[in-house]
């Protein structure tokens, strides 16, 4: 144990103390996007090959804590060709050794034993040294391992440089500049053949950002919006929520976060890895929903939300979908719900002034008027628990509360504690308040949309309205919303 601590410390030293130094100092590395292996205990990282260079840059752009413990795929026909090169490559980077040749093991059972050991990994899907500074096809192993071990992050890499910097016609390195653009951690999806391919788009599409770069055009992760449907129950924001979700994911893919987690691509729902999150807030969720007053229903319900929006934050991380509709908002539901909580309900500045606290945006000090009105606020803030994510755009789907109650009826189950209409009528003020003071206070899109009428109807205006608003891409909005499949109820 203590020989392995020893050598541990020395490895950690030498990378530290001498590799790095020396990509800096020799070939200027650059890199973008480090903070997207930032939190991450285990990951799969995929990077393009063009240089025996390659696995040392991506040493350097790996966090400390992980020198020790990610382990390259490497061929040891051509490391083993003499002592030296074989004793440095595994005292510096501990490789998954392969013989490209074939042998007896299964070319990914070494690989399976460190990730199940829940170590990290570095593969070069294109299987050799391809052409110099060109993503060539992916190999389907890294798609079957990925597939296997869909709970770890996969991180795509594209390495930039390195083929001029130690070419393979030579083995004395060149002072070039080398530079390694990191992309978002993604979780597997789909068939292996489906996860390949995509992470050689991902891989090729971070090579395009490297070019944009030289323009001037720096790499940014793209910006991912989210529309939040906003209602009282019975209005029918569920049913709508889910209908935008399908319909706008025909030319894209769209997330729906209800009181599930739904992905759609082609108008039809996918199977994902699920979140060890979502499956906490949908046990807080039912918990909720029995609960027999407004008293004990808060405590789980802010509990639900606080998930909820702590999800949405993971999706646009790891599944990274090219818009997120939310039924409801954490954050603009517990603004509207203050009206429900104070028996003077609060006019549109004192709400505008707490939503400002619970996202953030607003006092830090703990003192002004929506910490007289709603002392909570307090507490959330000294938990560290006020940072809520806004959407970008807001549709509020307004009903009467009497033809609420009568859908909430239709249904045959027992009302939950805030469903009356007394109550019904505050939320729905809350809610027209918040619409009212979002896009001068804040500047965030929302329109209101009856509820009353036709589902056809209803998402027609719906689908005018996100186009005035200008936040969901374009290309989402271009199909028509004739014909969608799915039966109609009321959320």
């Amino acid at each position: 144990m203590e020989g392995r601590v020893r050598f541990s410390f020395l490895r950690a030293l030498a990378h530290l103390g001498i590799l790095r130094p020396v990509l800096r100092l020799f070939f200027g590395m650059g890199v973008e996007g480090r903070e997207n292996l930032e939190g991450l205990d285990q990951f799969i990282l995929v990077a393009n090959h063009n240089s025996h260079l390659d696995t040392a840059v991506l040493f350097h752009i790996l966090p400390r804590g992980h020198l020790s413990r990610t382990h390259p795929v490497a061929a040891l026909d051509y490391f083993g060709k003499t002592k030296v090169l074989f004793w440095l490559a595994q005292f510096l980077f501990q490789p998954i050794w392969i013989t490209r040749a074939g042998g007896e093991a299964h070319p990914l059972e070494g690989m399976r034993k460190r990730l199940r050991q829940g170590h990290s990994i570095i593969i070069f899907p294109e299987g050799t040294r391809g052409e110099p500074g060109v993503v060539t096809p992916f190999r389907t192993g890294v798609g079957r391992l990925a597939e296997e071990f869909r709970e770890v992050p996969i991180v795509p890499v594209f390495l930039a440089g390195t083929e001029r910097a130690l070419p393979r016609s030579t083995s004395l390195p060149l002072p070039v500049w080398a530079r390694a653009i990191v992309g978002l951690p993604q979780l597997a999806q789909g068939s292996s053949r489906d996860i390949t391919e995509a992470l050689q788009e991902m891989v090729s599409e971070l090579a395009e950002a490297d070019v944009a770069g030289h323009h001037h055009r720096p790499y940014r992760p793209r910006e991912i919006p989210t529309l939040a449907v906003l209602g009282i129950d019975g209005s029918g924001k569920s049913t709508l929520s889910h209908r935008l979700a399908q319909h706008l994911s025909r030319r894209g893919r769209v997330c729906l976060v209800t009181d599930n987690v739904l992905f759609f691509e082609e108008g039809r729902t996918q199977d994902v890895q699920p979140l060890v999150a979502e499956k906490l807030r949908e046990a807080i969720g039912r918990q909720a929903k029995t609960a027999s007053s407004l008293k004990s229903y808060k405590v789980p319900k802010l509990a639900e939300l606080l998930l909820r929006d702590h999800i949405v934050g993971q999706i646009k991380r790891w599944y990274g979908p090219d818009l997120i509709v939310t039924d409801g908002s954490p954050l603009l539901n517990m603004t509207a719900w203050a009206r429900l909580y104070r028996e003077e309900e609060p006019d549109d500045a004192l709400l505008s002034s707490a939503l400002g606290v619970l996202s953030g945006k607003g006092t830090v000090d703990g003192e002004g008027p929506a910490f007289e009105a709603f002392p909570e606020l307090r507490s959330m803030k000294r938990l560290h628990l006020a940072h809520l994510r806004c959407p970008d755009a807001v549709l509020f789907l307004d009903v009467d509360p009497a033809v609420s109650l009568e859908r909430i009826q239709s249904r045959g189950e027992a009302r939950q504690a805030h469903e009356t209409t007394e109550k019904l009528e505050r939320l729905r003020n809350g809610y027209r308040s918040v619409c009212r003071f979002l896009e001068p206070d804040w500047q965030v899109s929302a329109r209101i949309v009856d509820g009353q009428n036709s589902l056809e109807e209803v998402t027609a205006a719906a689908l005018e309205a996100l186009r005035e608003m200008g936040v969901v891409p374009e290309r989402l909005l271009d199909p028509p919303p004739a014909a969608l499949p799915g039966g109609i109820h009321h959320g």
